[in-house]
């Protein structure tokens, strides 16, 4: 697939749940691109995930940390 068409159309063709599943997918890419370096965000090493907040990031709550799991690809 390289053109937009034939994407759109690949998407179209999904059950929802995959529909969705691309929808979060596609969302989290778009908030990585516009999110500043100070923003927390969360790293794979090996089997493990980390929580990684670089100095002056806004504190982390319940539902930031939620979200941020629910966005995990």
């Amino acid at each position: 697939m390289s053109t937009l068409a034939e994407i759109e159309s690949a998407a179209e063709a999904l059950p929802p749940e995959q529909k969705t599943e691309l929808i979060r997918f596609l969302a989290a890419r778009l908030r990585l691109a516009d999110s500043p370096s100070r923003k927390a965000r969360l790293v794979r090493e090996g089997d493990d995930v980390f929580l990684e907040a670089p100095p002056g990031a806004p504190p982390m709550t319940t539902e930031s940390v939620k979200q941020m799991l629910e966005d995990w690809p």
